[in-house]
């Protein structure tokens, strides 16, 4: 804004070089089992839970999400507005998501459709009241910080007390009388067991799933909103590397003659063209 408005001419952060062994915050995806307790656990913060992982959408743009942007018929999301937090507050940026090529279509797979045709009904939620925030507040407004803190500290509760493993905790603690909480409210707390789940691990898991199902790089820069691809092919190029035994195991099936289903395809093509 500073460029723009002409009260500089560059922008010095570009200059910035970070070094190699600075600290970098994790941000990994779900692994199948973390996964299935996000689909297996009911709870408020399970619909935008489901719609990170499943859609990669940003909490910047699911807080002011509204049912009439989905359609399930046509298996899409449309996200065409996104908040920022001033104050603690969220305030819509006047109609515009996070950048133009966050403003996007996102087709979603059938476990979402299903989910969330099951929440729509659920809810009584119809096309008289499609302008329902899909997350919301006790009162109906959109989510503050607080508020999305309140909700998902709570959610992390409930998984953690669900899925941990508290046997080694246990052990270490003998005094404590319990071989597993029977309640987030226990008096002697419950440890963390689990990893510390967020919004950006469940956009990332998107993310992965994308690279797993062999899309193409264009077409999740499209569905994750990238404004730039390079986002994107740093992405799958780390994709690359962390699952390279499976990209090995393809070349062995080139090798050994065997063809993948995107090779069939193209050969079914070739011939029909002919």
């Amino acid at each position: 804004m500073a460029i723009e408005a002409r009260v500089i001419e560059y922008n010095s952060a570009e200059a910035v070089k970070i070094p190699k062994k600075a600290p970098q915050s994790e941000r990994r995806a779900l692994i199948m089992e973390e996964q299935q307790w996000v689909i297996n656990t009911p709870h408020r913060a399970q619909r935008g839970a489901m719609i990170m992982m499943y859609a990669g959408l940003r909490r910047g743009e699911l807080i002011p999400l509204l049912w009439s942007d989905i359609n399930l018929k046509a298996k899409t999301i449309d996200v065409n507005k996104s908040v920022e937090i001033i104050d603690g507050k969220s305030i819509l940026k006047d109609g515009e998501a996070k950048t133009e090529a966050s403003i996007r279509t996102i087709d979603i797979p059938q476990q979402l459709v299903d989910f969330l045709t099951f929440e729509r009904a659920r809810n009584g939620i119809t096309m008289e009241t499609g302008d329902t925030l899909v997350i919301r507040s006790a009162k109906g407004k959109m989510l503050t910080e607080s508020g999305w803190k309140r909700l998902w500290d709570a959610y992390w509760n409930v998984l953690n007390l669900k899925y941990g493993d508290f046997t080694t905790y246990k052990k270490a603690h003998p005094e404590i009388d319990f071989d597993k909480p029977e309640s987030v409210h226990n008096p002697h707390g419950v440890p963390p067991m689990i990893p510390p789940i967020t919004a950006h691990w469940l956009r990332h898991t998107f993310a992965t799933l994308l690279y797993l199902a062999e899309v193409d790089v264009l077409t999740a820069r499209d569905q994750l909103g990238h404004a730039d691809i390079k986002t994107t092919l740093e992405m799958y190029t780390h994709l690359d590397k962390v699952y390279k035994r499976r990209s090995m195991d393809k070349l062995s099936r080139y090798i050994s003659g065997e063809k993948s289903e995107k090779e069939s395809c193209v050969d079914t093509m070739s011939s029909s063209a002919t």
